[in-house]
């Protein structure tokens, strides 16, 4: 059912065997009052009363369905449902049986005391305080000294507003104590002491709106608000009889006021529930954007806070791996705890405002926020692992990939450059030994093989492990690799090996794929600057440029990217066709790097110079 406005068929169809069977009810007793009251030619307005009293059963009944299903765990919507079926009596006085209409006059002071219930009730479904059960109990002696005016009338007008006679009414059946006269000495009293209720009733509700939470404050705005005007056109219609004022326009007036005003009562009430509803959807909504900044647990019960209209809110999170509240749910006075369940088990416990139970929306709401702001704290904290733990998984490649290339390097170094030097000195001693010349000649040639041998390990080795980055740093690697490249830089630290590798092979990568695309007239520039705690580098060049976009051009690339992620550092390429490239990187340096590179060469710096 849509939360507008509530109708009877499709209420009917929508609701649980239980509730259809209560809805079905209300309808027949609606649908009796209209056909017995429209057809009583004795009353002043038999249309008007048919419908008036066919909505003292629906509405109310319809309304109280409404609210269980809106908040199951509040019995007003069941004080709803008792209303209807209590106002369904009402229809005996639309009979002309003399016992049936007096029980109907009688049945008046039942409904008038209902009214009162229901007004002090909204909206928990609750007597709270002394202070309405009092009018609660000034309100039963009003609806007795009635009682007791209708067993003193033998004929008697039926009920006030417009449930009157045209003439004369049916003879009152239960007047078994009949003494007219004073029947009307207690007729003013009877009315002094209902106005006195609704005065009492006007300022009870008037202090509720004052000293509730801003949530009830706009709860009370709505319902309260209808019956405060019930109760005021109750005092004026009232005393209008009580001072004989001769006014027939303005006292008819307020008779039809005073009627559209009590039938509103419980229209009052469900678009109290509808604007609460509405009230928490906003708030919920305005809250989701806020948790989107990932509020800490403070920052988080202070956003609460606000729309709760609630200082004392506080939030506990359930420690699965202790089994407990951290904190404990001890309320303190005045305050209650509603827990919030995942899955079957408790996640979060709202620590809140005794009032704010007669919220519930807002409580779901607030709740669902805190629960959000939880499951998003849990999979921040996993997601961070996760990628601390990527971070460390390539951080321990870049290493292994490191230690292998200073193997591999220092075995050509060692082992297989030293070994082919030995092999091209007995080729040249050899060949100072050989006569022939011819065979001189081709030992010679060998040694020649030799040699570009021993000069291909050694660029290899270089290329692996290059000695100088090792020993002098980026600058001065980078100057004697890429020549005639200009390179421009601060004054540099050292880094962790690791480090320098990934920018030097970045750079290096960069300026070699700029040379390649761009053929010998190609201009290309490195700079290198340490600032704001991190190394970052540029490569630009003025070359042909290219799509980065492209699938193609976008693969050649990837390996500079994963290269410089190993160490933490990120890539960012700007091309396009015509207009050049410029490959830019930063690695953040975390702190004691410098140290660990001194400590791990026994010397830290570079050269400051630049070269061109």
């Amino acid at each position: 059912m849509s939360a507008d406005s509530p109708s009877a068929s499709g209420l009917v169809g929508s609701l649980r065997p239980r509730d259809r069977l209560i809805a079905t009810l209300a309808l027949a007793a609606a649908a009796a009052q209209v056909a017995v009251t429209a057809d009583a030619d004795f009353l002043a307005h038999p249309g008007w009363l048919a419908a008036q009293k066919a909505d003292f059963v629906l509405g109310p009944v319809l309304i109280g369905l409404y609210w269980l299903r809106v908040r199951p765990g509040n019995r007003f919507g069941w004080l709803l449902i008792a209303f209807g079926f209590i106002c369904a009596v009402y229809i005996t006085q639309s009979l002309t049986t003399p016992w049936l209409f007096g029980v109907g006059l009688i049945w008046e002071s039942v409904i008038y005391l209902a009214t009162l219930v229901l007004i002090l009730t909204f909206p928990n479904g609750r007597l709270d305080g002394i202070a309405a059960k009092l009018v609660v109990g000034a309100g039963a002696v009003a609806a007795a000294l009635n009682v007791a005016l209708v067993v003193m009338l033998p004929v008697t007008n039926a009920g006030g507003a417009i449930s009157g006679c045209r003439q004369l009414c049916p003879k009152n059946g239960v007047a078994f104590a009949s003494n007219p006269s004073l029947a009307l000495d207690l007729i003013k009293p009877f009315q002094i002491v209902v106005i006195c209720v609704a005065v009492a009733t006007a300022a009870l509700l008037i202090w509720r709106i004052a000293t509730g939470t801003p949530p009830q404050r706009s709860a009370h705005a709505i319902g309260t608000s209808v019956a405060l005007l019930f109760t005021a056109l109750q005092i004026t219609f009232l005393s209008l009889n009580i001072f004989e004022v001769n006014a027939p326009e303005l006292t008819n007036a307020i008779q039809w006021a005073f009627t559209a005003a009590r039938a509103l009562i419980w229209y009052g009430f469900l678009f109290a529930l509808i604007a609460a509803q509405l009230f928490a959807g906003r708030t919920l909504q305005r809250l989701v954007q806020q948790s989107l900044r990932r509020p800490g647990r403070r920052e988080l019960e202070a956003m609460l806070r606000r729309p709760l209209g609630d200082p004392s809110f506080e939030l506990r999170f359930w420690d699965s791996k202790q089994n407990e509240w951290p904190g404990g749910l001890e309320p303190g006075a005045g305050n209650a705890v509603t827990v919030v369940e995942r899955d079957g088990s408790p996640a979060v416990a709202l620590i809140h405002d005794a009032q704010l139970d007669d919220d519930p929306e807002l409580l779901h709401a607030a709740g669902a926020i805190a629960l959000l702001a939880a499951e998003n704290a849990e999979l921040d904290a996993a997601w961070k692992d996760a990628v601390d733990d990527l971070q460390r998984s390539r951080e321990r490649i870049i290493s292994a990939v490191h230690d292998e290339r200073h193997r591999v390097a220092v075995n050509l170094h060692d082992s297989v450059q030293q070994r082919l030097g030995a092999l091209r000195l007995r080729l040249a001693m050899s060949a100072e030994l050989v006569s022939e010349e011819s065979l001189r000649s081709r030992l010679n040639s060998i040694g020649q093989g030799v040699d570009d041998a021993i000069e291909e390990v050694r660029e290899v080795s270089h290329g692996l492990y290059p000695h100088l980055l090792i020993e002098q740093g980026l600058a001065p690697a980078l100057e004697r690799a890429v020549l005639p490249v200009e390179v421009r830089h601060n004054k540099l630290s050292r880094y962790p090996a690791e480090l320098e590798l990934a920018v030097y092979y970045c750079c290096l990568e960069a300026v070699q794929n700029a040379m390649k695309h761009g053929g010998p007239e190609v201009t290309v520039s490195v700079s290198l600057q340490e600032s704001d705690g991190s190394l970052s580098f540029e490569v630009a060049d003025d070359g042909p440029g290219f799509d980065p976009s492209a699938e193609r051009a976008g693969l050649g690339l990837q390996s500079l990217k994963d290269r410089l992620g190993g160490v933490g550092g990120q890539l960012t390429i700007t091309s396009e066709p015509g207009r050049g490239t410029v490959v830019a990187g930063a690695v953040p340096l975390r702190a004691g790097w410098a140290r660990r590179a001194a400590r791990l060469r026994g010397h830290s710096g570079g050269s400051p110079s630049k070269s061109a």
